[in-house]
């Protein structure tokens, strides 16, 4: 589906990985969460670390679907190894509002060009009209 070429999850010596995927030509491990809490700057710093040991064309995805802190997007507005998604995203998705490619495609160009982690959906369908 949209040529996303998933993976399930792995492990690794001293890493659990929850899913990984290659999109159009980045290769992008996937870290899931579906908590109560939004995810704070620790847990995305720990993220960042397991990025950076892998290959030099790896990115990450962040999923959490109770979106992230303010101060963990903050840390992250400047530069990135990863893009995040939120619950608002998965359900703009779901309603058929963006296509998930699209979405990821939009969320990377924009932390390509800013450094910034975060590009809510939001701001992706005002863009678009």
């Amino acid at each position: 589906m949209y040529d996303l070429e998933p993976r399930a999850s792995y492990s690794l010596e001293h890493e659990q990985i929850d899913g990984a995927l290659s999109f159009d030509t980045d290769h992008y491990v996937l870290e899931a969460k579906w908590w109560k809490e939004s995810i704070g700057r620790p847990l995305l710093d720990i993220f960042k670390s397991n990025i950076e040991r892998k290959g030099k064309n790896t990115l990450g995805l962040y999923i959490s679907m109770s979106g992230f802190t303010s101060d963990a997007l903050d840390v992250y507005a400047y530069s990135t190894p990863f893009i995040t998604v939120d619950g608002g995203d998965f359900m703009a998705v779901l309603d058929q509002r963006i296509r998930l490619d699209d979405l990821i495609r939009r969320k990377k160009r924009h932390a390509s060009e800013t450094g910034h982690c975060y590009l809510p959906v939001s701001k992706i369908l005002s863009d678009s009209e």
